[in-house]
């Protein structure tokens, strides 16, 4: 007769903060509201390298995140942002997310400008959006040890394959910043999780299931 502990509960398992919610209204709020004052606005809130880095006008690196072209460019970018809101916001801290994911728009706006030419204009939350999806499916593969790293490993990939890998390359969406995004959102999720290990590992409950040998 053996001892089989099984993984039955862990932090996934829990159910979404209910404050989840409110946040993720208020920064679609956030997005949609400054997004049309772009639109109405005369001041433009894109961001270019030489706005940004020979003016020295660095704050719009973050104003740029919420400076969409059209309404159809806001819906595609908001279409992967609200479930991942939810996600981040209802299972870790406002920490994580909008205050580093926030932060982290800035700083992918800055190396994606570097690629760029002096005056090409950069706008879009789509950066983040990638950042948020990378953070999201590194913890889940990290933290959710309910099957074995193998099938974790395979849906990630899929997942990541299936929402962010482009269908098509269109010549005004600036697919570095994606990438830039998604790189730092692995690494944004590696470091969380090693900062929150225990508190990961306390959430887990096993069940012994006896084996009888024959």
């Amino acid at each position: 007769m053996e001892d089989q502990p099984r993984l039955i509960k862990n932090w996934f398992t829990k159910k979404i903060k209910a404050s989840s919610f409110l946040v993720t209204a208020a920064l679609v709020v956030l997005l949609f509201g400054l997004s049309l004052y772009d639109w109405l606005s005369p001041k433009d809130l894109s961001v270019s390298y030489d706005l940004a880095f020979s003016q020295h006008r660095y704050w719009k690196l973050w104003t740029a995140l919420f400076a969409h072209a059209d309404m159809g460019h806001l819906l595609g970018n908001a279409l992967l942002f609200v479930p991942f809101a939810l996600l981040l916001t209802g299972y870790f801290n406002l920490t994580l997310f909008p205050l580093v994911g926030l932060f982290m728009g800035g700083i992918i706006n800055a190396l994606a400008l570097t690629t760029m030419f002096p005056q090409t204009q950069l706008m879009g939350i789509s950066g983040v959006v990638n950042w948020m999806g990378a953070v999201w499916l590194t913890l889940f593969f990290l933290v959710d040890r309910r099957t074995s790293w193998r099938r974790r490993f395979a849906v990630a990939l899929f997942s990541s394959l299936v929402l962010f890998a482009p269908q098509e390359f269109k010549p005004d969406v600036s697919y570095v910043s994606h990438i830039i995004g998604f790189a730092l959102g692995i690494g944004t999720g590696i470091i969380y999780y090693a900062l929150h290990r225990k508190e990961f590992l306390a959430a887990e409950v096993y069940e012994t299931i006896l084996e009888f040998d024959a």
